[in-house]
């Protein structure tokens, strides 16, 4: 199987196992305890996309390694080679080494949530104590941030098929649990762990990966990392911490449960297999030198152009799917399932131009337009207005303004 099918096949695994895992959430639990799984999963994977900091990080040096050392073949010179062959064999720490980091940053997340979990976890699990979620997700984050560093090397080393491997293995690892914990009554916390479980798949990978190289210092990967962690756990507020942010700003009223839902639906077709491309993306653009515009179209045409057509099946067959397939308590117009499907494809448009700023190095920007997205939709929510005007309002606007700081900051790419 080439690559890009191997690739192609495992992000349709990923988007399709989220999208029943979640009905599954839906089925099994109670209305409230479901609202409850769905804030816990968007937390989870919102804190996951602040680790992906370091995947996106080691996926640009790695590559760029890579770049450098192919570059110094090709025209006969042995310096870049033998500079990082004699760096490696003297020890002397003149290259990052992704894992170690990934274990300080792991490890620190885990120690935030473990020391400050029972002040905020209650507001979004009110039916169990919070005790194992809390400590469930520390650890998951530990391990999610190993398996973001692995994710970052095979695509920077170009293996495709093992990095295909590891996101299907994940998705379906949650697949399966989901239904034996349903059929067992788990409840809750069963759905907590199947949250988290997936975040070890990395452990039955790791074996045979070679030792990445670096292109940079351990001080400017840190900073590099850093820069890559703010934004991205700014476009998880954006894309699966979405929800917490409904249910913090409208928790009690009447359809959250409902919105939440819809939102998390309407996502999944388009963003869960554009974060799985965003390897690829930034090995793509790492490599356009001076087309990088010619380089986005096509990219974030193919985005804006599913969240048309993605729309138009919404608004037809939305509610109707989910009047089959929900209890009443989630039926949804379908001019908001339609609203809720393009602005997906608007926060799809973003990630692919915050991908694009990353691998230019312009991590500044790329910050900056994540920081607006996710402040400004926070921002709209806090507005005074309806439920579904400030959700919908939110998933558009914001978007639009973090992807024009981006296509700004690469006009000189």
């Amino acid at each position: 199987m080439g690559a890009v099918r191997a690739l192609s096949l495992a992000t349709v695994i990923a988007a399709a196992s989220g999208f029943i895992v979640i009905s599954i959430g839906t089925w099994a639990l109670s209305p409230v305890d479901a609202a409850s799984f769905q804030a816990y999963w968007g937390l989870f994977f919102a804190l996951a996309g602040l680790l992906d900091g370091l995947m996106l990080e080691t996926t640009r040096s790695t590559s760029a390694a890579r770049m450098k050392v192919n570059k110094a073949r090709q025209t006969g010179s042995t310096a870049v080679v033998e500079g990082h062959a004699q760096l490696r064999e003297a020890g002397l720490g003149k290259l990052a080494y992704p894992w170690r980091f990934a274990g300080i940053v792991g490890g620190s997340v885990c120690a935030v949530i473990l020391l400050s979990g029972w002040l905020w976890m209650p507001l979004l699990i009110e039916s169990t104590h919070p005790i194992g979620p809390i400590a469930l997700l520390g650890v998951g984050l530990v391990s999610y941030a190993y398996q973001a560093t692995l994710s970052g090397v095979l695509s920077g080393l170009g293996l495709w098929r093992r990095y295909a491997l590891l996101i299907a293995l994940d998705a379906v690892v949650r697949l399966v649990l989901s239904l034996a914990f349903w059929a067992l009554g788990l409840g809750l916390l069963g759905f907590c762990v199947i949250t988290v479980i997936g975040a070890a798949s990395w452990t039955l990978l790791l074996r045979g990966v070679p030792r990445p190289q670096i292109d940079v210092s351990p001080q400017l990967f840190r900073r590099h990392v850093y820069s890559a962690m703010v934004a991205s756990g700014s476009s998880a507020a954006m894309i699966t911490g979405f929800p917490v942010l409904v249910q913090g700003t409208f928790r009690g009223e009447v359809g959250v449960a409902a919105i939440i839902l819809a939102v998390t639906l309407t996502r999944a077709p388009i963003l869960v297999p554009l974060q799985r491309f965003q390897s690829a993306l930034t090995v793509r653009f790492v490599q356009a030198e001076r087309a990088i515009y010619r380089s986005l179209a096509a990219p974030v045409g193919l985005v804006l152009g599913a969240g048309v057509v993605g729309a138009a099946a919404a608004w037809l067959l939305g509610p109707w799917i989910l009047s089959i397939v929900y209890a009443p308590t989630y039926a949804m117009p379908g001019v908001i399932l339609a609203v809720l499907t393009f602005a997906s494809s608007c926060t799809g448009a973003l990630m692919v131009t915050g991908t694009a700023t990353l691998a230019k190095e312009k991590h500044a920007w790329y910050v900056a337009g994540w920081v607006a997205a996710s402040l400004g939709a926070l921002g709209i929510l806090l507005l005074p207005l309806g439920l579904y005007e400030a959700v919908c309002a939110a998933l558009i606007i914001a978007p639009a303004v973090g992807a024009g700081i981006h296509m700004w900051a690469l006009k000189d790419c």
